[in-house]
């Protein structure tokens, strides 16, 4: 179950507060591990037999690499692969982080909406720079104010219309990862809050203990199960979050944005 932040270092910066949380620090365990991950499974690659581990580093960038550049951006996809990578294992990496046991230090970071929101709000302003350097500002005018609408429309309701959908793309974005762990490990909390009041209950009802034992063992059972999914889910939504992040630079690339 996830926790308020620790206070490490409180440090401020021109009054602001800029402390190194308990969060803070899994980013920046996150971070260390991605490049680890990716710096030490694809050194000397071509060296056969490549071993378990860079196996595994190699199936997933070719995984990464098919699923969501080449499927999203075609003949960009190597300019934006190092991107996509970095961003697809820094959130797989941060909502694993959340799932080792030691409930009065760890909080899985993507299960703060500030942690989400920023790496949602990066990938925003990349594919929007992107977009402007590619097309030019007139053609996010003209997006904003489409020639096809007419006059009344196009210059009352219009630019708020497109200003929502393009807005809402970064919100939808931290949400969507936001939501999903942090439901994830509330669920897990059940299950164990359930273990504990089970076995406290046998404890003092000894007469029902041999009715009962193996019900007592469902919220453990139900917590590995969890746990496992919680991977699963790891998973999925890391490679979720760099799909749509694929999207929104293939849509500002795109010459029908």
């Amino acid at each position: 179950m996830d926790h308020g932040p620790i206070v490490l270092k409180h440090l401020e910066l021109f009054g602001v507060d800029i402390s190194i949380t308990n969060q803070v620090f899994l980013l920046f365990v996150a971070a260390i591990l991605t490049f680890a991950f990716v710096r030490f499974g694809v050194s000397r690659a071509r060296l056969y037999p490549l071993g378990p581990f860079k196996n595994l580093v190699e199936v997933m960038l070719e995984f990464i690499k098919e699923n969501i550049a080449v499927a999203f951006l075609g003949d960009k996809a190597a300019k934006w692969l190092p991107f996509l990578t970095a961003l697809f294992f820094f959130v797989l990496f941060n909502n694993l982080l959340g799932l080792i046991p030691i409930p009065s230090f760890i909080s899985t970071p993507t299960s703060n909406i500030n942690v989400t929101a920023v790496l949602a709000i990066l990938v925003f302003l990349v594919a929007q720079a992107v977009g402007i350097m590619h097309h030019g500002v007139m053609h996010y005018v003209n997006i904003l104010f489409p020639k096809s609408a007419p006059a009344w429309l196009r210059f009352s309701f219009m630019p708020i219309i497109e200003l929502i959908s393009l807005l809402a793309k970064p919100f939808s974005h931290a949400v969507r990862l936001f939501a999903n762990m942090t439901a994830g490990h509330q669920i897990i909390a059940v299950f164990i809050i359930g273990e504990f009041v089970g076995i406290n209950w046998l404890l003092q009802n000894q007469a029902a203990w041999g009715l009962v034992k193996v019900a007592a063992v469902i919220p453990f059972v139900l917590v590995l199960a969890m746990t496992a999914f919680e991977i699963f889910v790891a998973f999925i939504q890391a490679f979720i979050f760099a799909l749509l992040a694929a999207l929104y630079l293939s849509e500002s690339l795109s010459d029908a944005h």
